[in-house]
């Protein structure tokens, strides 16, 4: 039991390592990105990224019913 216990507690060790090795996340590159889009005007920037999800919406609901095609023999 104590073997299964310590396998458990490695691997539950082993998966949160990836999360902390990200140098990427953690750059001043990052940082700057982060505080540009969070720190001045968020309810701005927030509505610029979702102004267009409705008119993505309606073009995939256009597409998906459309408009009703009428076949050769009703021409």
């Amino acid at each position: 039991m104590k073997t299964a216990t310590l396998v458990l507690a490695l691997a539950a060790l082993m998966a949160a390592a990836p999360a902390t090795a990200c140098t990427l996340c953690h750059s001043p590159g990052a940082a700057a990105v982060r505080h540009q889009l969070l720190h001045a005007d968020l309810v701005r920037n927030a509505a610029a990224v979702a102004a267009p999800i409705p008119l993505l919406l309606a073009m995939i609901l256009f597409a998906a019913g459309g408009p009703a095609r009428r076949s050769a023999r009703d021409a």
